[in-house]
């Protein structure tokens, strides 16, 4: 259920020179909703801000989402040092209508409830990313891209959480939606692999993004449903992947794929996730990206799609 998350986005930056000598404007890209600069829903190599080797920034950003019975927020900070290392953290709050959860009930107990609340499922996401070599800008006298390793900590503070029925009753305690869809455990650490390139002049005149990123994790859904399931507990290699145009000197346009690994089953069958995004960049302050986002089958919504924006704002 959520890898609407997803949401995704992510941008490419016009080739200006940033003031004082910094890097160009939006070459960290934006901040994806894990809190990690780069795509939407994809890390990217490059460090997020506008630090140069001597500098030391600070980011901040919002984004929603929003699936017809499903809705997810996000938000959270950021500090890039020395283009070299970035830290983040990030809250993520997914809503689940009345009507989903009720049923999710009625299906689970074979029809003996059948009315339950509306619930929400939060994570916090820690995250730290350093450059290991390359410059996937500067350097295009060879085709080598920029290359960074990251993690990324989760912790679901739902897992747990009862669900209530409308007459106050609580007829699982201790069990939210991640166990009572099969998650094993609350928490999970992501490690992955990005390499990006900056094409300058390709094609046609144009500057072209490309990103790949390796991902090893047992997230289920982003971890939104928690971390392994029984007798499926082990961590697989994801991939993920963004490409994206710079059409005028402010705006860009790409897509970007995440593939995810189907632990759960049943309600819960996971797809891979795909967005379609335009972002725009005034200045080097602020970026705004909207994107198109699938995420394929959700519980109890077999296609789920919706539109997501999200702003972001570097100091």
């Amino acid at each position: 259920m959520i890898k609407r998350l997803l949401l995704p986005l992510l941008f490419l930056s016009p080739l200006v020179n940033a003031d004082s000598g910094s890097r160009l404007i939006a070459s960290g890209g934006i901040t994806g909703f894990e809190g990690t600069a780069g795509g939407g829903i994809t890390p990217w190599a490059f460090i997020g801000g506008y630090t140069s080797k001597e500098e030391i920034s600070y980011s901040a950003n919002v984004q929603y989402l929003s699936l017809n019975d499903y809705s997810l927020t996000t938000a959270g900070a950021g500090i890039s040092l020395f283009d070299r290392v970035e830290f983040s953290i990030q809250r993520q709050r997914l809503d689940i209508s009345a009507g989903l959860t009720s049923n999710v009930f009625a299906l689970l107990t074979e029809g003996a409830v059948t009315n339950a609340n509306s619930t929400t499922i939060e994570q916090d996401i820690v995250g730290a990313k350093v450059k290991l070599f390359g410059d996937g800008v500067f350097t295009q006298n060879s085709w080598a891209p920029q290359i960074a390793l990251g993690a990324q900590y989760k912790k679901n503070r739902d897992v747990d959480s009862s669900l209530s029925l409308p007459d106050g009753t609580v007829p699982l305690p201790e069990v939210g939606v991640p166990l009572l869809l099969g998650a094993k455990d609350d928490s999970g650490t992501d490690i992955y692999l990005s390499a990006t390139k900056l094409w300058l002049g390709t094609p046609s005149g144009y500057n072209l993004l490309t990103n790949l990123t390796a991902r090893y994790t047992k997230a289920n859904v982003f971890g939104l449903l928690g971390f392994g399931a029984e007798g499926h507990d082990n961590a697989k290699v994801e991939w993920e992947g963004s490409v994206a145009v710079l059409i005028s000197p402010t705006t860009a346009m790409g897509t970007e794929f995440r593939t995810q690994t189907n632990r759960l089953g049943g309600l819960a069958e996971e797809d891979t996730v795909v967005d379609a995004f335009i972002a725009y960049f005034p200045n080097k302050s602020i970026s705004i990206t909207a994107a198109y986002v699938d995420l394929g089958n959700l519980p109890l919504q077999e296609s789920s799609s919706g539109f997501y924006l999200t702003v972001n704002g570097n100091f």
